[in-house]
């Protein structure tokens, strides 16, 4: 029913999702007093704090020593997030959501990989610790597993 009116209206997945994501500043905006209190920040301290973090991200004002990477790092982010969006809808669209789904719990461990490593920015990198890889280790050999070709009850019959 709704994949009809979709269909119907010219909206693809891409145009529903970004709809869809349209609320979380708002969300974001309506708990930002109550996640600030959580971190101890008081509520009247939290427009010095957007002001700071405003010109932080936008490189202007003092102490910019904080600052290093900005705008381009946030720029950087946001934009390979849209990008991975757009390649799981597209992988989506492309095959099942199953296959979609273990390919972005594959995207996890990866990530946290390489963002383990010494990187600009973020030099020394961090170990992971043993029961992180083993972890890993496991989902991965999961997912290989899930993916092998099987044989079928009738194709074992027959031979």
């Amino acid at each position: 029913m709704v994949q009809n009116a979709l269909r119907e209206s010219g909206l693809t997945y891409l145009w529903s999702t970004l709809l869809g994501q349209d609320s979380r500043p708002f969300f974001v905006l309506l708990l930002l007093p109550f996640l600030s209190n959580l971190k101890g920040i008081p509520l009247t301290e939290l427009p010095a704090y957007v002001k700071s973090g405003a010109a932080c991200f936008l490189n202007v004002g003092g102490n910019l020593n904080d600052c290093p990477g900005a705008p381009l790092l946030p720029l950087l982010f946001i934009t390979m997030n849209m990008a991975f969006n757009i390649s799981v809808l597209n992988l989506v669209k492309m095959s099942t959501a199953l296959v979609a789904s273990l390919t972005a719990t594959l995207a996890v461990p990866l990530s946290i990989y390489v963002l383990s490593l010494p990187l600009p920015y973020m030099p020394g990198g961090t170990s992971l610790s043993t029961s992180f890889l083993v972890g890993a280790a496991v989902l991965v050999l999961g997912l290989l597993l899930y993916n092998l070709p099987q044989n079928s009850a009738d194709q074992m019959k027959t031979e």
